[in-house]
């Protein structure tokens, strides 16, 4: 078999045929205590980010060895077989094990558990998410892991080579600005401009992601409810709701089978919902969920959805996400928030989103009501061009454009 180094160099070495690297700000630092998985929806970048890393490594002076299971030499090995081989090549010290496409190896997750338990490798794990799902991991690893969510490209990623200084840096910046919202983050979508490779992705998460991964048997049913999930993003749904919408449609679904299909389409990391923000955890359970996209882009595929303001809002929820909170919506005696989000189930903070500008001072009322009502002292509000700050007592609004806000940090 070819020497596991020369298998590395290999992968490795395809990067300088990438078209365009762009920096990714997320963080992976593998140690030993942990087995760290990539985990996000279909080509998000998560191999192309674990090579980038694997190589900044190599470059630091580091021992690396990178296996891909769609790889015939090492897919048929036992655990026992690769770490000796690894051994072989790098015979002492600490050894950075990157492991692509991981669900292809027969009973991955013994063979990890026993590769961690060694406590000889710094391992970094990604799969296909049909087959590595982040609802998984937890029990197949039985603690012996970390994950970090690998989403689309971030504005701040893309738009980091631009200068933002004056008329002509804010003019270029402004227009990738609204490329992105065009396009979307999705890396090959991105860097290509292309609606149709979008559509490309979209199809493989809904046939191999789900229909497959899921044994789904009524698929022109499942279609269905997929795609009208997807075209209300940014909007309240319930079970019931959707059970409702299909029957008027002549479809009888139960609404265990809509859960489930829900469920589906959220480990595919292709959908997320946001609960209630209550005190009560049954209140949080009955009340209706709000649904996002994972890449405003996938929005942008449906034009009876084009309300810029439910773009907006989609992609505030994306970049919350990314930067780690905990995110709920508000709804208490019709006084609504789009989101509050908190750390630590603590630190919390509003965060309003409008595309009207002229709506914004009434939002702003009403983010003080609610900043009352729970005894926040700071909100956001994201907005198309407004940029204004506001503060009663101890409490503070900022109010943003939506390309400044996503170029910020917390």
């Amino acid at each position: 078999m070819p020497l596991l180094r020369d298998i590395t160099s290999e992968y490795i070495g395809s990067l300088k045929y990438a078209e365009r690297i762009i920096d990714r700000e997320i963080p992976i630092k593998p140690v030993a205590r942990d087995i760290m998985a990539l985990v996000g929806p279909r080509r998000s970048g998560k191999t192309f980010l674990m090579l980038l890393r694997a190589r900044e490594l190599l470059e630091g002076g580091e021992q690396v060895i990178y296996v891909n299971f769609d790889e015939p030499s090492v897919s048929d090995m036992d655990a026992r077989t690769l770490a000796t081989e690894v051994r072989r090549e790098y015979p002492r010290g600490k050894v950075y094990l990157f492991m692509d496409e991981v669900q292809e190896w027969e009973e991955w997750d013994r063979k990890l558990r026993w590769l961690h338990d060694v406590m000889d490798f710094n391992i970094v794990v990604t799969g296909s998410s049909s087959s590595l799902l982040a609802s998984e991991i937890p029990s197949r690893l039985r603690g012996r892991y970390s994950s970090v969510l690998v989403l689309p490209f971030s504005f701040r990623e893309i738009s980091r080579e631009v200068a933002g200084e004056g008329f002509r840096g804010r003019g270029r910046l402004l227009r990738l600005f609204d490329e992105y919202l065009e396009y979307g983050g999705f890396p090959e979508v991105w860097l290509y401009k292309s609606r149709e490779k979008l559509i490309n992705i979209l199809n493989t998460c809904l046939y191999r992601d789900i229909i497959e991964r899921f044994d789904v048997r009524d698929i022109s049913v499942f279609r269905d409810v997929f795609f009208y999930v997807l075209s209300n993003y940014s909007n309240k749904v319930t079970l019931r709701s959707l059970k409702r919408l299909m029957e008027a449609r002549g479809v009888k679904l139960d609404v265990k089978t809509i859960s489930n299909y829900l469920s589906y389409m959220e480990a595919a990391f292709l959908v997320f919902t946001v609960k209630i923000y209550a005190p009560s955890e049954r209140k949080k359970l009955i009340r209706p969920r709000k649904v996002y996209v994972v890449d405003h882009g996938v929005a942008k595929l449906y034009p009876q959805g084009l309300y810029l303001g439910r773009v907006y809002e989609n992609v505030v929820f994306i970049e919350l996400l990314r930067r780690g909170y905990d995110i709920y919506y508000y709804d208490y005696n019709g006084l609504e928030v789009d989101f509050v989000v908190l750390r630590n189930n603590r630190d919390v903070k509003l965060v309003e989103v409008t595309y009207e500008d002229d709506q914004v001072v009434g939002k702003v009322e009403k983010l003080r009501k609610a900043m009352r009502a729970l005894r926040c002292p700071r909100a956001e509000m994201v907005t198309r061009e407004l940029r204004e700050d506001y503060s009663t007592g101890n409490a503070e609004i900022k109010v943003r454009p939506l390309w400044e806000w996503l170029l910020g940090r917390d």
